[in-house]
């Protein structure tokens, strides 16, 4: 065990010395993996890679940042994005849908940065900065006579992951659910608590538990009834990952979740896309999501993906008829979402060449999903709707894409006037130009 564990250490200090400052930068993964198979204990790995920040800070140009000795792993990243955005949306009314359809065309930006720090003895930390307040984008339209526009907040959060298995956060961070944009906006970053056992299996496979705790709103504590309470989000998945095919290259998702609210209300203040201000009872939903990937299918490199996302809320007759003061005459309660699509990529999206294609149909009922977390672009967030999304992405550059999206949706219950089901038809065609860094 000696001369193994001394033949890896003597390898990653070659590595280290051939390679210099990117693989000090990069080193975290293999050295986990060292952990993972017994070659070196986690108080060794800890030393290893202080040293290699160490051996980074004295050797590289960097160390004029005179980082501090707590710290293991710096990342600074970001994007910006170009858009060219145009939509068509026409309002639906008692007798069926509008006359005239409100479009718009407009040119606009994303500006993000973010600033990930690994630190000894587990620990992690981390903030983002983006150039939109609202939580579901940070996009900014070209407007204002060239006025200056703002940054805001986009993360802030502390980790700690004592050990391989166990993984806790807490702050404004990014989303640790399993999910597609049918229930969660990506741009979304929950805020509060949150958890994750990872129990590894045979060969590459895992079981994880995910739990999240999301202050949705603080509210004051002098009022009366359910709005003194703050609004919290409780959501639990269990997520199964099989790998299997030659080399194992090809996997299988499976997730199941559950979500509630707690008895409160959000007043004001939220400024995503459709937000619903006032209560968040009756939300308590059931979720099943996962993919299946296959590796290689036409050459080296190349995957073809199916993927699917459901939601169904056991409280949407409350919902519907109570909260959303719907006729039950007239409409049905909506308590189902669902979607299914499929992918086609080659490369990994990181490569000058690297393309992808994803086309889903999804249905959506008017209480089946949360409206204040639910994907921007797609419907702009509204329910009662069903309809198709197509996705294209291609890498100009090692840091360069050029992506292209479109949506269509139809309206499921005709005559729907309440303003988070009250849109006819909808389409969108989006151009963007993204450079990371």
């Amino acid at each position: 065990m000696l001369h193994l564990k001394s033949k890896w250490l003597a390898l990653l200090g070659g590595a280290l010395i051939a390679t210099g400052s990117a693989f000090a930068q990069d080193s975290g993964p293999l050295i986990d993996i060292l952990v993972k198979k017994g070659i070196v204990t986690d108080q060794e790995a800890e030393e290893l890679r202080v040293d290699l920040v160490k051996d980074f800070v004295a050797n590289t140009s960097a160390g004029k940042l005179n980082l501090s000795s707590s710290i293991s792993e710096l990342k600074f990243s970001g994007d910006l994005r170009m858009r060219y955005e145009y939509n068509a949306q026409v309002p639906e009314l008692a007798t069926g849908a509008a006359a005239v359809a409100n479009e718009t065309s407009r040119q606009r930006f994303r500006l993000r940065f973010n600033t990930d720090v690994l630190l000894q003895k587990g620990f992690s930390a981390g903030f983002a900065l983006e150039t939109g307040q609202g939580s579901d984008s940070a996009n900014q339209t070209f407007t204002g006579a060239a006025d200056d526009y703002g940054v805001f907040v986009a993360k802030a959060y502390i980790g700690w992951s004592p050990n391989l298995n166990w993984a806790f956060v807490l702050g404004k961070q990014k989303n640790i659910m399993y999910t597609t944009d049918l229930r969660w906006d990506a741009d979304i970053n929950p805020q509060g608590a949150s958890e994750i056992y990872k129990s590894f299996l045979t060969g590459k496979d895992t079981f994880e538990v995910r739990a999240m705790q999301h202050a949705m709103q603080d509210n004051n504590e002098q009022v009366t009834g359910a709005a003194h309470r703050d609004a919290w989000l409780f959501e639990q998945q269990a997520v199964y990952t099989h790998w299997f095919g030659k080399d194992n290259l090809s996997s299988l998702i499976v997730a199941a979740g559950y979500s509630a609210y707690n008895q409160s209300v959000i007043p004001t203040g939220a400024l995503n896309s459709a937000a619903f201000i006032g209560t968040v009872r009756a939300q308590n939903y059931g979720t099943f999501a996962g993919e299946a990937n296959l590796a290689n299918v036409n050459g080296a490199g190349t995957a073809f993906k199916f993927y699917w996302d459901s939601s169904y809320n056991f409280e949407a007759s409350n919902r519907a008829y109570q909260v959303y003061g719907l006729n039950p005459a007239l409409f049905s309660k909506g308590a189902s979402a669902w979607l299914a699509g499929v992918g086609y990529s080659y490369g990994t999206g990181k490569v000058m060449g690297d393309y992808s294609l994803k086309l889903d149909y999804r249905s959506v009922g008017v209480a089946a999903v949360d409206p204040n977390m639910n994907d921007s672009d797609w419907g702009f967030s509204k329910t009662n709707q069903k309809g198709f999304k197509l996705a294209l992405s291609y890498n100009l550059t090692d840091f360069a894409n050029f992506n292209v999206t479109y949506f269509d949706t139809q309206i499921i219950q005709h005559g729907m006037t309440f303003s988070l089901g009250n849109l006819d038809k909808s389409h969108e065609v989006l151009v963007d130009l993204v450079v990371k860094f």
